[in-house]
């Protein structure tokens, strides 16, 4: 009698390890995006710098800037939807949170390590649970060419900077940058309500430029154990 009490015990012993083993605790991932825009953007030809700027009301394009900041010409929902979507493939548990983390964009390098050195990350993770911190800190916008005293093309743009971080040493473990440009068509540039071609150029970028990219860092960059 003893001997069978003690096989099942056994049994229910190893049932319950491979069950946890074949379902061991998700990681949690916390997901903050701050992305802002529309912005005026100015490249500068001969020295390739880049100038971002806010838009002024007399601004001739106004009409166009507003149309990227509202309704369907936005395109912040369309990228945080593509990194969750993405992110979801890695089997963690996503909890997307709207802490501010002060000067995200400003690790400072610990000997050989980035790190965040930030009371905000501390109250982050105690407050969601969390094993790490991915930011998505961005803009978009209108980009202007200037050679000199001559204006060059319009495009619409997009930079998205990435931080993955483990939060139980704050070290940044994947940083990587995702963003590009796309051409507005020259004719009939200016076209409300609509404005055609920024739509067309931004739907360009998007799916052609930015989606794709965020996909392939993901799978590439982002690593969890």
């Amino acid at each position: 009698m003893k001997q069978k009490r003690t096989f099942l015990i056994l049994c229910i012993t190893l049932l319950f390890n491979f069950s946890y083993s074949q379902n061991p605790e998700k990681k949690k991932l916390g997901i903050i995006f701050n992305i802002n825009g529309p912005y005026r953007i100015t490249r500068q030809v001969m020295s390739n710098t880049v100038e971002i700027s806010n838009v002024e009301k007399k601004d001739m394009f106004s009409g166009a800037y507003k149309f990227l900041e509202t309704g369907k010409g936005n395109p912040t929902e369309r990228i945080i939807n593509a990194y969750l979507k993405n992110l979801a493939l890695l089997n963690v548990e996503i909890i997307q949170i709207k802490d501010t983390i002060s000067k995200a964009n400003d690790p400072i390098f610990v000997w050989t390590k980035r790190e965040y050195i930030n009371d905000d990350l501390k109250k982050t993770k105690v407050k969601y649970n969390l094993d790490y911190l991915f930011i998505v800190d961005g803009y978009f916008g209108i980009e202007f060419e200037k050679a000199g005293v001559f204006n060059g093309d319009k495009r619409t743009n997009i930079f998205l900077n990435n931080d993955l971080l483990n939060l139980e040493t704050n070290e940044v473990v994947s940083d990587f940058n995702v963003g590009n440009i796309s051409n507005v068509k020259k004719k009939n540039i200016l076209s409300p309500p609509n404005f055609p071609n920024f739509d067309e150029s931004m739907n360009n970028l998007l799916n052609d430029k930015v989606l794709p990219e965020i996909e392939r860092k993901i799978k590439r960059k982002i690593v969890i154990p």
